[in-house]
């Protein structure tokens, strides 16, 4: 199994490939550097749980889900838009 970093970093990459909401976006709706976001997914490290509650609200995914669940194989089969929302997956 993997663990709840790697979903992390594997989750956000894939959100942030896959939605209109870019590393970009994604930093300056939570104030912070696209630099950071970076870091994020390419450096090891723990997220804050303040970060992943602001990431889980922007794309509109459950926080469990961003850390615990592949969600690039939950949604293979879904269109993926702006307004993400797996809460019915």
């Amino acid at each position: 199994m993997i663990d709840q970093e790697i979903y992390f970093k594997k989750n956000l990459k894939f959100l942030t490939t896959n939605t209109f909401i870019t590393q970009s976006k994604l930093a300056e709706s939570l104030g912070i550097t696209r630099q950071a976001i970076f870091n994020l997914i390419a450096k090891d490290g723990d997220p804050r749980v303040s970060t992943v509650m602001k990431i889980s609200e922007v794309y509109q995914v459950k926080a469990q889900d961003l850390l615990f669940v592949d969600l690039e194989e939950k949604l293979k089969n879904k269109k993926i838009t702006y307004k993400l929302d797996i809460s019915d997956v």
